[in-house]
């Protein structure tokens, strides 16, 4: 926890981010790297019949924050996702607040 989800990147662009963007995520959130969760969500994108690979889409999954923090981590979020793949012409970071009464881990509930 928290969990993110990437889709518009190629699978190898999302592990290289693993490498960075989870430290640095755990820095802004002071937490532990290992308590994050990156996914690759392969996915393909359209727009008017065409497919594109210029669009890169992360969803953070995380109990609630203050703006503050949503906006340091959206930055961290956006370049090193630019970093990492020069081509995205667009970044979309999206944060989604879990209620830590409905989330569990090995049984066991926050």
């Amino acid at each position: 926890m928290p969990h993110i989800r990437v889709s518009g990147l190629p699978e190898l662009v999302v592990a290289k981010l693993s490498e960075s963007l989870l430290e640095a995520l755990a820095d802004v959130c002071q937490a532990k790297p290992d308590s994050f969760i990156l996914d690759w969500i392969n996915t393909s994108q359209y727009r008017h019949g065409v497919k594109i690979n210029d669009i890169a889409q992360v969803e953070v999954l995380w109990f609630p924050k203050d703006p503050e923090t949503h906006h340091r981590a959206e930055k961290v979020i956006r370049e090193a996702v630019l970093k990492a793949y020069p081509n995205a012409k667009q970044v979309i970071v999206m944060f989604r607040q879990l209620a830590p009464s409905t989330y569990y881990k090995d049984g066991q509930h926050y």
